[in-house]
């Protein structure tokens, strides 16, 4: 299999750090996003072979623009692969109830979890269009499906799982259901996709490593094509 180039944003930590060891290790091209490069001296992420660092603050929509451009200049022949892995749990570890709601924290989260990765998988849509495997991944959870936030009440009560969480990923389920609307007769194959129970730094009562979950989502996406019905 030849190399591909991949995008992974939040990759300083977690589940994107995971992904990107992941394709590292396959001998892939990774162009890791994190919030400051200078913080990742001398950490994991900044040994790896065949990855290359871009600095992505998504509080600020611009570092978007700045970061896909810089994305262009380290893969002109463009990208295989984008994951939409960064995301927002709590405010500052404030956990968002029902009665401690505020219009600021609801826009903040959505803005980080929705409005980000969705602007960047926009952006980078001619960069992803050079290439013939054209996959856009967004990393999403359980806790934006009714069926287990229903079933799971007691683990997601001890996992104090804020709810503008689910509600902001039941979001980026449906710009990812858009996306695969519009691009997948252009060959796009988009998926959303439930990383599992990880045992995070946001879920600290997860049942499966970061590792583990990044091997089984790199397996599944593997094996996905655009003409794939997996919106079901």
């Amino acid at each position: 299999m030849s190399p591909k180039a991949v995008v992974v944003t939040g990759s300083n930590r977690g589940i994107g750090l995971a992904l990107a060891v992941q394709f590292s290790k396959r001998g892939d091209i990774v162009i890791a996003t994190l919030r400051s490069k200078a913080n990742a001296a001398g950490t994991l992420l900044a040994s790896l072979p065949n990855v290359t660092l871009v600095e992505l603050d998504v509080d600020d929509i611009a570092t978007v623009d700045s970061a896909v451009a810089e994305i262009e200049e380290i893969a002109p022949d463009g990208i295989d692969e984008l994951w939409n892995n960064l995301a927002m749990y709590n405010i500052a570890q404030k956990m968002v109830r029902a009665r401690t709601f505020s219009p600021t924290d609801m826009q903040r989260i959505f803005h980080v979890n929705v409005t980000a990765p969705t602007y960047l998988a926009s952006k980078l849509l001619p960069v992803l269009e050079k290439r013939k495997t054209m996959k856009i991944v967004f990393v999403s959870s359980c806790n934006a499906s009714f069926d287990y936030s229903k079933s799971s009440a007691d683990y997601l009560t001890k996992a104090e799982a804020p709810f503008i969480y689910g509600a902001s990923k039941s979001a980026l389920n449906m710009s990812a259901w858009y996306f695969h609307n519009q691009l997948n007769s252009c060959g796009f194959t988009i998926v959303p996709i439930h990383p599992g129970l990880v045992l995070t730094d946001m879920n600290p009562v997860g049942t499966i490593s970061s590792e583990e979950s990044a091997k089984k989502m790199l397996d599944t996406v593997d094996a996905l094509s655009a003409k794939d019905e997996f919106f079901l």
